[in-house]
């Protein structure tokens, strides 16, 4: 059972993370706030293989209310602000925010450059050429109704084209309204960088999607031996998380809805909701902790159901504040409940909890950085964010494919026993039915010499039969000179003839005793050792617990006969009795041993018992020849010898067979 102590130290450290983290960026400023009359000089624009980014020169300010207009944001010129921060976050707003900044064109010619506001999605976006003295020029314009083919630059990035005459000095004046936030860092780049920066992406995306697909196909070419649920849950995870990152970097938009720029956010929080929902269901599974903590398997299956809720209606209200909050507070929550399984997994010692706690810790990692991104803007870029989440789910999917080989490692190495130990149970069956068969060969061949013998001796004694008859006429003839003498010779045939008649009737096999050929004195436990050598693989292969009781006691009867016996019955146990346990023992009885093979089947009636008695009778639905416990009562018909069964419909049948104890 889970100790709630558990559950309060991980908790504990979650939040100590968390603090230590937000205490070393929480103190810095982003955006000095200070009035500013006219606006600074003039940013060269960048040439060859090159980008610049003009904080130094560029002023915000933020409008309040619906109005998206630019003049009227020109007019309150002298209220813009300056920036002094690398990267710009003004929080998800309900108004609009602007930046302007003054570029140059240095050089002695005109030339092209590429205005990136490196953010793939937005509400409302204009980029404007203002150049004093001349009309403003609308280089962008963009809302979640344009398509991705009226871009005018093919980028999953909103990019604007800027002309710019030599020694030409402009501004240009950027309004941005978004509800997932305003990431403005606002980058000036050459065409051939343009080119270069897509590039460098592009083989940085394919190298890593295409290591993690490589993982996905690893990982399902081992379902058949660590289960499908598990590496299916495993390939969903890994699969959500590159679809994730695509949807933010804008790909999906590009590639997959070009025309519903506004199913980026709705599309995000369903992708995270399913990423978190599989991660959860992979350390549900991979912990095993429906059998090991079943508490704790609930409240994490209620996770996983709150999550599908949130994710489903995210789909419909994915514009409220709320909604999304809903969502990015569950994540935090999945992850705790995450890495709480792989603790719990590492105490029941489960097989690969090491590298699974690796990345358990990890997507801890993740969540907290990514926390530390938003809630500290202008200190780190979005695309850093996204590049280091792509690294971490690549290295989550590596701890997690390693953790999933590890127990398919031991899985194998348990097939690898199994398989072995069958092998060597059919090799000792094997020599077992070998020495059977050479013993019943050696015992056929003792038994064809001795019907010889019996032959010839029946034979001999018919013929001493005929002179004893022509004795006896003769005899009748000289009965009358000679009575008395006459008399002795009638005793002396009469007792020849009932020798002859006593050898005939002994050399019969239907009546008297039969002979004790091949009796011998043997350990009981040889018998037992055979069967369970010969019957062990196949009570495995049908989930069947054989037990043969361990014994010292010695018998004086025929061992080929005995093993046959004993074989008989435990094969009939084993295969018709529908039992789910077998037990062999060997028990002292005063001067027998009484050898039991119990199980706990459906058992028999009285009549369907008495019928299997008699040979070639099968009991309901055996495949069988009917001659089992038939043999094994011929057998029991020998001196000293007994059968008894004694069976219970519903309860099952025990069946025992006594023989002679060695002295």
């Amino acid at each position: 059972m889970i100790q709630p102590a558990l559950l309060l130290r991980s908790a504990r450290l979650w939040l100590i993370v968390m603090a230590v983290a937000l205490a070393t960026v929480w103190h810095v400023p982003l955006i000095h706030a200070q009035n500013t009359a006219s606006l600074p000089g003039a940013t060269a624009l960048p040439v060859g293989n090159n980008h610049v980014q003009p904080f130094a020169t560029m002023d915000y300010l933020i409008v309040h209310g619906a109005d998206f207009d630019p003049d009227a944001v020109m007019e309150r010129r002298r209220d813009f602000l300056p920036v002094e921060s690398a990267w710009i976050d003004f929080g998800e707003l309900e108004g609009s925010v602007w930046l302007i900044a003054r570029v140059s064109n240095p050089s002695d010619r005109g030339g092209r450059w590429l205005v990136d506001v490196q953010r793939p999605f937005a509400d409302q976006l204009i980029v404007q050429k203002r150049t004093e003295g001349e009309p403003p020029e609308t280089l962008l314009s963009v809302d979640r109704s344009t398509r991705f083919d009226e871009r005018p630059i093919d980028s999953q990035y909103l990019v604007a084209p800027l002309w710019m005459e030599a020694g030409e000095t402009t501004d240009i004046l950027v309004g941005l309204k978004s509800t997932t936030g305003s990431w403005m860092p606002l980058t000036f780049v050459t065409e051939e960088r343009m080119r270069t920066a897509h590039m460098q992406e592009a083989r940085f995306n394919w190298i890593i999607n295409g290591a993690m697909l490589a993982l996905v196909v690893v990982a399902l070419a081992m379902g058949r031996l660590v289960g499908w649920s598990l590496v299916l849950s495993f390939a969903a995870y890994v699969t959500l998380s590159a679809l994730f990152v695509a949807n933010n970097e804008g790909y999906l938009h590009r590639f997959v809805w070009p025309n519903s720029m506004g199913a980026y956010e709705p599309a995000n929080l369903l992708l995270l909701s399913g990423m978190m929902i599989a991660v959860l269901q992979f350390a549900r599974l991979f912990a095993g902790l429906r059998t090991n903590y079943p508490r704790v398997n609930k409240a994490i299956m209620s996770l996983q159901g709150i999550l599908a809720v949130a994710g489903a209606c995210s789909m419909f209200f994915w514009h409220l504040d709320g909604m999304r909050w809903t969502v990015f507070l569950l994540v935090p929550l999945a992850t705790l409940a995450y890495f709480s399984s792989a603790v719990l997994a590492r105490r029941a010692r489960v097989l690969g909890a090491g590298p699974f706690i690796a990345g358990s810790i990890v997507i801890m990692l993740t969540v907290v950085i990514m926390a530390l991104i938003l809630l500290s803007p202008g200190r780190f870029p979005l695309t850093v964010a996204l590049d280091y989440f792509h690294f971490a789910v690549l290295f989550e999917s590596l701890a997690f494919l390693v953790a999933i080989l590890v127990r398919m490692l031991a899985v194998q190495s348990d097939l690898n026993r199994s398989l072995e130990a069958e092998v060597t149970a059919a090799r000792e069956k094997i020599a077992l039915t070998e020495a059977l068969h050479d013993s019943r060969n050696r015992y056929d061949q003792a038994r064809t010499q001795a019907e010889n013998m019996r032959s010839r001796l029946a034979s001999t004694t018919h013929d001493l039969q005929q002179p004893l008859i022509s004795l006896r006429q003769g005899l009748a003839a000289i009965a009358d000179s000679d009575p008395d003498k006459a008399s002795e010779i009638d005793s002396a045939l009469t007792y020849l003839q009932s020798l002859t008649e006593s050898g005939l009737d002994a050399l019969d096999p239907q009546s008297g005793e039969r002979p004790t050929v091949g009796v011998e004195t043997f350990p009981v436990s040889i018998v037992l050792d055979g069967c369970a050598a010969m019957f062990r693989a196949e009570a495995q292969g049908k989930a069947l617990e054989l037990r043969m009781r361990a014994s010292d006691l010695q018998v004086t009867t025929e061992p080929i006969e005995l093993m046959r016996s004993v074989s008989n019955l435990v094969s009939n146990a084993l295969k018709h009795s529908g039992a789910t346990k077998v037990l062999v023992a060997a028990q002292r009885r005063g001067d027998r041993v009484r050898l039991r093979v119990i199980d706990n089947g459906r058992g028999m009636a009285k009549d369907e018992l008495n019928s299997l008695m008699a040979a070639q009778v099968k009991g309901p639905g055996s495949k069988g020849h009917g001659l089992g416990l038939a043999l094994v009562s011929k057998f029991a018909d020998r001196p000293h010898h007994e059968l008894e069964i004694q069976s219970t419909e519903g309860l099952g049948t025990c069946v025992s067979l006594s023989v002679p104890r060695a002295v």
